[in-house]
């Protein structure tokens, strides 16, 4: 069983065989390195509403807008799971 990181800068998507929140790598893609969220946190960070997100949020890479989003108190990330 695999699990799914995104790159936080170009979006791409790593496989790796084991569960953690986030892993640091450099990108293939775009060859940045930066916290690879995992793609249930993505989901999270998807879900913040639109009138909760900064103007710039878009333009955010998705390691920032975690740490915006959990200032904010718009996300929680559970210390033992799921996440």
């Amino acid at each position: 069983m695999s699990e799914t990181y995104i790159c936080p800068r170009c979006g791409h998507a790593e496989e790796r065989p084991y569960r953690v929140r986030m892993i640091i790598l450099t990108c293939p893609a775009c060859d940045e390195n930066g916290q690879f969220l995992h793609r249930s946190i993505i989901s999270q960070l998807d879900a913040v509403p639109e009138d909760a997100r900064p103007d710039r949020w878009g333009e955010m890479p998705r390691d920032e807008q975690l740490k915006y989003a959990l200032r904010e108190g718009l996300v929680e990330i559970s210390l033992t799971g799921p996440f």
